[in-house]
């Protein structure tokens, strides 16, 4: 393994470990995604629990899989990100997702933020599946671990760090 391809896979297992911790973390983080699927008004009421608890299994798949069998859990992660974009950009909304816990960001993202972050993530599966095996050292092992967890928790935290630096959103006058 690549340091590199040992950060994308630490950046990815926070990514998408704090997805599903975010929507799984109890009934009613469950309940409120499964009621969000409400804005993707092709599929169905009846099922937008099955679909929640189906997104949360794969997530948690795909955290399993980054651990575990790398290729296995880049494919898997590339098929989430282009599901996720497809259908929330078709819903209309740009990142207003509970992906990592909050209902509505606190600085909603941009339509072209959320396809970039997105793209990013992408990148960093395609790292994870295409960057060559091999011994690395554990101090740089480490190393390499501790800054992709790094990058991951800022990407979780993308949202709250655009609203320290731009403040709240300002009403339009008409």
């Amino acid at each position: 393994m690549t340091m590199l391809q040992l950060a994308a896979r630490a950046l990815l297992v926070v990514v998408f470990g704090a997805a599903l911790v975010s929507k799984a973390r109890s009934r009613a983080a469950l309940a409120a995604f499964a009621a969000d699927l409400a804005d993707f008004r092709w599929l169905p009421a009846v099922l937008r629990r099955p679909t929640a608890v189906g997104v949360i299994a794969a997530e948690l798949a795909t955290v399993a899989l980054l651990a575990t069998v790398r290729q296995a859990g880049a494919v898997l992660t590339l098929v989430l990100l282009t599901g996720f974009t497809v259908a929330t950009l078709r819903a209309g909304r740009a990142a207003d997702c509970r992906c990592f816990g909050a209902a509505k960001p606190a600085a909603r993202g941009s339509a072209a933020g959320f396809v970039l972050r997105n793209s990013l993530l992408a990148a960093a599966a395609l790292t994870v599946a295409l960057a060559p095996g091999g011994g690395v050292a554990p101090v740089l092992a480490a190393v390499a671990l501790v800054a992709g967890a790094g990058v991951g928790a800022v990407i979780v935290r993308w949202d709250d760090l655009a609203y320290l630096f731009q403040g709240p959103a300002t009403p339009r006058r008409s």
